[in-house]
């Protein structure tokens, strides 16, 4: 996978007031750290204003002596958002009063007063600049317009293709109906642009999105390229479906054919392909089974949400997805922590643990917790629904909303035209639900 990761090395600039203060306090704890690499130096004012430009490092950690005055730096530090660029300030003492004036610089990702411990400085920092790689791996190369909220005076745009995983290390936890709810959403409601690839064996979408069996992924795979790729494809309305063989012989001959680099007729290489149909978000229901089908898929995510019950089970089936992701991979290959959230289903007033004791659990044996970006409730509606081949979307209040909550943290820029579909929907009649009595 080619993206922002492939390379985790941070260019740096240093900037301070003179030769000590750059080669002497700052520069030695930064070599010694092998996640960076010095760009340049500056230890003048006009050196750093000829140079920042030209270098353009991913961060500039700067000691705000070397500027004439505050205003100064404040409009340095705002140009460097031209190449997606960070800063890291340190203030001296007399520059306090003007601590929230730099913190509330777009590009600033932390303000520091002088005397400062160096290497916590640029441990921060390369969190920092983390962060900002992820947020840029997920926001290009494309952009897509919600053209079903759109009118003259009124736009609302995506960027970038959100590649998002779905997986667990435990089997019926609700990978499959997440993400078939939250394909649909994103692409029937809210006009996105999203294809969905439904990977068990079986593929769980055919019954649930009444769709078929055939075609199927075997249509690429026989002959890889982009018109055998549009000739697998399946549409439960606006949406896009790929499934994976219902044979057991297919789907095992798809395994041997992927164990290679990765390349044509690999499913690494149909999930390279599947970008080229311009999608705003590739949502994969990865299968639990730990075999090629989950390793191209986490490989080509940028995005991963880990489906878990409030269960004993589920929280060490947790555990061993997080230790894949964080560190059963190859660096390079791995999902920014940023980008990895939980969603808890099936929760209830007396499941075994609550959210907040599922996270806390989690972080007490792994090290660290996934924020959670959904919590969708124990809801019979649900099963029922697709039973009937309905959306539990369509039905569950409470699972709806947990799907509305989950696209609010994968797409926060979409606040507005969800308000927008919401208000679209309370103004269509709905009939009430019918209880029989005796």
């Amino acid at each position: 996978m080619t993206d922002a990761y492939s390379n985790n090395k941070v260019s740096v600039m240093l900037a301070g007031a003179g030769h000590e203060v750059v080669y002497y306090q700052m520069q030695p704890p930064m070599l010694a750290d092998a996640r960076f690499i010095v760009a340049g130096h500056a230890t003048q004012w006009s050196m750093l204003e000829a140079n920042l430009a030209n270098l353009k490092p991913a961060l500039l950690v700067v000691q705000a002596d070397i500027a004439p005055d505050p205003d100064s730096l404040i409009h340095l530090l705002a140009r460097i958002s031209a190449w997606k660029g960070v800063a890291v300030v340190v203030l001296p003492m007399t520059y306090l009063d003007f601590k929230g004036a730099f913190e509330r610089i777009e590009t600033v990702r932390g303000v520091y007063i002088a005397p400062v411990n160096w290497t916590d400085i640029f441990q921060a920092a390369y969190g920092a600049v983390m962060t900002e790689r992820a947020k840029l791996a997920q926001a290009a190369p494309m952009h897509q317009s919600l053209s079903g909220f759109n009118s003259a005076n009124n736009a609302a745009f995506i960027t970038g293709t959100k590649r998002i995983a779905i997986l667990s290390h435990a089997g019926g936890v609700g990978c499959s109906t997440i993400a078939e709810n939250l394909a649909y959403e994103l692409a029937v409601r809210m006009s996105v642009k999203t294809l969905l690839i439904s990977m068990g064996l079986p593929p769980a979408a055919p019954p649930h999105l009444k769709l078929h069996y055939l075609p199927s992924l075997t249509e690429y795979f026989d002959h890889p390229g982009k018109a055998s790729f549009q000739a697998a494809l399946q549409r439960c309305e606006a949406l896009e479906v790929l499934v994976a063989p219902e044979s057991s012989i297919e789907y095992m001959r798809i395994l041997e054919s992927s164990a290679g680099a990765g390349g044509e007729g690999t499913i690494q290489g149909m999930l390279n392909d599947s970008e080229n149909g311009h999608y705003a978000a590739i949502v994969m229901d990865v299968p639990s089974s730990e075999d090629l089908w989950m390793a191209h898929s986490v490989v080509f995510a940028n995005t991963a949400l880990i489906v878990a019950r409030p269960t004993l089970s589920d929280l060490a089936a947790t555990r061993h997805t997080l230790s894949l992701l964080l560190s059963g991979m190859r660096i390079e290959k791995r999902i920014a922590k940023e980008s990895i959230h939980l969603v808890l289903n099936q929760c209830a007033e007396r499941s075994g643990f609550t959210p907040r004791s599922f996270q806390d659990e989690l972080a007490a044996t792994v090290g660290w917790a996934p924020p959670i970006a959904a919590i969708l409730p124990y809801d019979p509606l649900v099963p029922q629904a697709q039973d009937n081949g309905i959306l539990p979307l369509t039905r569950s209040d409470g699972f709806a909303n947990g799907i509305r909550s989950l696209i609010n943290v994968l797409f926060p820029t979409m606040r507005s035209a969800m308000e927008m579909s919401d208000r679209k929907n309370r103004s269509v009649l709905r009939l009430p639900r019918i209880r029989f009595t005796s």
